[in-house]
């Protein structure tokens, strides 16, 4: 390979790893307590989301416990954090559509109440309240 390419060759490969490294250091130390699994978590309890809404719709649990929605509606639904239509309280439970048969979960790990709905039906709504 000729001298002249070698220098540029370096640059462009350092420049290619820096770019790697830095967006990376975007997600680095940011934990997601959100997640879609079957396996099912030691401290969890289920929310069954049907064509009615949720089940239970109001549930007290302690901090580190984990919520699973499970959708058994026979079609698309959401979790979503209120307050509709914005769902900008808590972030965290914006969860999408997820399919019927399919699961979405959230580990609480902070005191306080958290309310949410369907996003495709908002009246169908329900609260989690996390104690020490």
């Amino acid at each position: 390979m000729k001298q002249k390419y070698v220098l540029p060759i370096i640059i462009i490969i350092l420049l290619v790893l820096g770019t790697v490294l830095w967006i990376g250091s975007f997600t680095k130390n940011k934990p997601s307590r959100s997640f879609r699994t079957n396996a099912v978590l030691p401290k969890e309890i289920t929310i069954q989301l049907d064509k009615n809404g949720f089940k239970p719709n109001v549930v007290t649990i302690r901090v580190g416990t984990a919520v699973r929605w499970i959708n058994e509606s026979g079609d698309k639904q959401t979790v979503n954090s209120d307050d509709y239509p914005t769902n900008q309280l808590h972030k965290e439970l914006n969860f999408g559509i997820f399919n019927n048969g399919s699961s979405v979960v959230y580990l609480f790990t902070k005191i306080g109440t958290y309310g949410y709905h369907n996003q495709l039906n908002h009246v169908q709504s329900g609260e989690i309240i996390v104690t020490k």
